[in-house]
């Protein structure tokens, strides 16, 4: 089994600077390098591509046109509202070429989502709690849970990353740029500040340490970059960046959960492990694992506190509970080859998407979870 090393989990902090740099601290060596030398800075990772699938996939699998990104709403939530009841109701937004589908986890894997239509140029998809924000072109739009439009920012550049909290606060990064750029309800700009040389997406996550009560989360953004490898945490409330943090080798998804606990979990496939991040004062690397190969598609399932990561060099999600310090795996299930996105339920119920756009949904009755 590969073991970790202080090169694959170490992590190193410039906080409050007006531009990140990324320091690698292993010995001997840099940190920028692969084991044969070759420099990955600047390089996104990329999963490795799947074997056909040994044996049947779990749960119900279904044919889709292909998708670029998929999203939950209703998160992040403080306290401890989850519904592991079987219920549906989960709403979920999928951003496939010119249409935008909204629907519960059902609707979405059947192809009876509704279907919004939206322009070629729209990119990329973001929760923002009870809403979607969606970036296309040099405009980034922000709808309500049913994929209405609500209003519009215009960034005048292409948008390569946007997020929103319910304030209306909105951050923007655009090509060219190593700026995080926020704006307020009205769209006028509050600030900006250098945050990574190539923002690749971001994610809406919320904790309850400052908080003045349980139903008062306080939401953070963070900005993942994945050529950098790095994460990095903004705070909406004051309008200003942070710190950030080295994410392994080479980042590859990242997810947060439906409930505010400042998780955040990322996979890297270059060193086949999944890193665990926590955002509350400031952002920190807290655990490592070692997966299978080529860990790809990662999910926070706050409801249960898991880490469900989808290795496509062997078609598999596996569950690794984290209450013990080093993550450990509790159960796993096979896969549908090239998997690219995770989504949980209320209820339990996971739904994966793989790069051809083939649907998995597994219900919770059949993930294989030890006590």
């Amino acid at each position: 089994m590969k073991s970790l090393t202080s090169k694959t989990v170490c992590t190193s902090v410039v906080a409050l600077a007006t531009a990140v740099s990324l320091v690698g601290c292993s010995p001997g060596g840099s940190d920028d390098s692969t084991d044969g030398g070759e420099s990955v800075v600047g390089v996104a990772a990329t999963p490795a591509a799947s074997p056909d699938t040994d044996g049947d996939a779990a749960g119900s699998v279904s044919a889709g046109d292909r998708i670029g990104a998929l999203v939950r709403l209703g998160g992040p939530r403080a306290g401890d509202a989850g519904t592991q009841d079987g219920s549906s109701g989960t709403r979920v937004a999928a951003l496939a070429s010119g249409s935008l589908l909204v629907g519960d986890l059902d609707e979405v894997a059947e192809g009876t989502a509704k279907a919004t239509p939206v322009d070629p140029d729209c990119h990329s998809l973001t929760a923002a709690v009870d809403q979607l924000v969606m970036a296309c072109g040099q405009t980034v739009r922000i709808l309500d849970a049913t994929g209405r439009e609500l209003r519009s920012v215009d960034a005048g550049s292409p948008v390569t990353a946007a997020a929103a909290v319910p304030d209306g606060t909105v951050v923007v990064t655009t090509e060219g740029s190593d700026k995080a750029r926020w704006f307020d309800a009205a769209g006028a700009e509050r600030n900006s500040e250098g945050v990574s040389e190539t923002p690749s997406s971001m994610l809406v996550v919320g904790n309850t340490r400052n908080s003045s009560g349980d139903s008062d989360a306080q939401l953070r953004v963070v900005v993942l970059d994945a050529a950098q490898s790095s994460i990095s945490d903004l705070d909406m409330d004051k309008a200003q960046f942070n710190a950030s943090l080295r994410a392994g080798q080479g980042l590859g998804t990242a997810s947060s959960g439906s409930l505010a606990d400042g998780v955040v979990v990322v996979s890297d496939p270059r060193s086949d492990q999944a890193l665990v991040y926590t955002v509350t004062d400031v952002v920190r690397h807290t655990q490592a694992t070692v997966t299978g190969p080529s860990p790809w598609a990662v999910l926070w399932d706050s409801d249960r506190q898991l880490m469900w990561v989808s290795t496509t060099g062997d078609n598999r999600l596996t569950a690794y509970r984290l209450s013990t310090g080093t993550p450990e795996p509790v159960g796993h299930v096979t896969t549908v080859p090239d998997v690219r996105y995770i989504v949980d339920g209320d209820g339990g119920d996971l739904l994966l998407v793989a790069e051809d756009g083939t649907r998995q949904l597994i219900p919770s009755s059949d993930l294989p979870l030890s006590d």
